[in-house]
């Protein structure tokens, strides 16, 4: 069994308190070029550093609340 240390965690868990490589993010959610492109678009924080550009976790998950509290609004405007 491998240790904690050089474990990776589990595709598709983004944590709220680590940061990640786009690569890294991209593989976790599982977001191909246009979904992730679109994202950004959308308002999703990526952040640049020393020719590396990285997601917050806490940065997915507020863009996730936002969307889903957006798909909320429209639903409810449609009356659905």
């Amino acid at each position: 069994m491998k240790s904690t240390a050089t474990q990776r965690r589990a595709p598709g868990v983004i944590r709220a308190d680590e940061a990640y490589t786009v690569a890294e993010f991209r593989r976790r959610t599982g977001l191909g070029d246009f979904a992730f492109r679109a994202a950004r678009a959308a308002g999703l924080r990526v952040i640049a550093f020393n020719k590396k550009r990285y997601v917050r976790g806490q940065d997915w998950l507020a863009f996730l609340a936002e969307q889903a509290d957006a798909g909320e609004r429209e639903l409810s405007e449609a009356g659905i």
